[in-house]
């Protein structure tokens, strides 16, 4: 399985061109991207506050929310904790979490964890687990009735080697966006599939969609589900299959292959577009776009958005998505995880395990 932790590869993929524009596409549709561009604001905004605030340093995933009092929470996975020194690189004890957020408030950064100041812990940690064997990573989350929801993926540690571990759960954290305190975990139903890739609010029709994984290491498919709005952890999940809709989680069916085991999907110029770094190929560094007249698909019109320029040798890049909350109707803001094959690197130089913030224009 191929997932993120701090030493594992995550594949990305190759795109293709933008299929045609048909005469039955009634919504307009994105046109091929113009231009993109390093995002200056978010980069210095971020490389500034991990290497002089003496918290965060660095992570991977690097979802996005707006919250209720406008700020912004910054949802990530693996997370690096402690000082940057003099030379750019981490000290060899620095603390790492499993999970954590920071809240971006009109450009003042607050790091929210467990445990305390001087020894962080993971933001959420599985009940009365060893971390090392068992642990969460975060997916995509919301707000409902002023709570932030954020997806949980629950993996256990196999064996002593770095691939030695597998998934087996779903839950959601309930957290008080006031403080970022966890309230709650609700477990979700037994399922193969790692949900909460992607999430999106529909106000159309009253339901929020959760997107997953179907992670067969080097294949990997989008699945989909809902649940009516407000009630992410209080309703019945459906399952997208076969072109209906079901409560056994069994029934879910493939709706995309070659995703990302993170990506977004958002309403972008009249179409259910779905940023990924495509896993059709391994470790690419290709970032591609989809996009759909429906939310169930099909996603067709494979284009590709950017290269990451980071990838060769021992690093790779992995989890795009686009933050529709951070661009406007020409404009997606794209994120994506850098990482290297060689531990010690992630000590030598800080900037290599942190998010990249580009700006694609159409």
């Amino acid at each position: 399985m191929t997932r993120r932790p701090i030493t594992l590869a995550v594949a990305a993929g190759l795109a293709t061109a933008l299929v045609p524009l048909t005469a039955a596409a009634a919504a307009p549709i994105a046109c091929p991207p113009t231009g993109t561009e390093i995002n200056t604001e978010l980069t210095e905004r971020f490389g500034t506050y991990g290497d002089t605030a003496g918290r965060w340093t660095g992570s991977d995933s690097a979802y996005s929310v707006d919250l209720p009092d406008g700020s912004t929470a910054w949802i990530y996975s693996d997370t690096f904790m402690g000082e940057v020194d003099a030379n750019g690189g981490r000290p060899a004890d620095s603390p790492f979490l499993h999970n954590s957020i920071v809240v971006d408030d009109d450009g003042v950064l607050t790091t929210h964890t467990g445990g305390t100041e001087a020894a962080p812990e993971s933001l959420v940690k599985v009940a009365g687990a060893d971390e090392t064997q068992r642990w969460y990573w975060f997916g995509d989350a919301t707000v409902e009735d002023g709570m932030l929801r954020v997806m949980l993926l629950e993996f256990i540690k196999t064996g002593t080697g770095v691939f030695d571990f597998k998934f087996t759960g779903n839950a959601v954290a309930t957290i008080d966006p006031a403080d970022m305190s966890l309230v709650s975990v609700t477990d979700l139903p037994d399922s193969t599939i790692n949900w909460g890739s992607a999430i999106y609010e529909d106000p159309a029709d009253g339901y929020t969609y959760v997107f997953g994984v179907e992670d067969n290491q080097a294949q990997k498919y989008a699945h989909l589900a809902r649940v009516p709005s407000g009630s992410l952890t209080t309703a019945d999940w459906e399952y997208f299959g076969e072109g209906e809709w079901s409560t056994d989680p069994a029934a879910s069916s493939r709706i995309l292959e070659g995703v990302s085991n993170e990506f977004s999907v958002s309403r972008f110029q009249g179409k259910f577009t779905l940023v990924t770094g495509d896993a059709t190929e391994p470790l690419s560094a290709k970032i591609v776009m989809y996009r759909s007249a429906s939310i169930t698909g099909p996603y067709t019109g494979k284009t590709e958005l950017y290269t990451t320029p980071e990838t060769g040798g021992n690093v790779f890049t992995y989890n795009a998505k686009a933050h529709p909350n951070l661009g406007d109707r020409d404009t997606l803001v794209v994120t994506y995880n850098v990482n290297t094959f060689q531990g010690s690197d992630h000590y030598t130089d800080a900037r290599l395990y942190r998010p990249r913030y580009v700006d694609v224009h159409f």
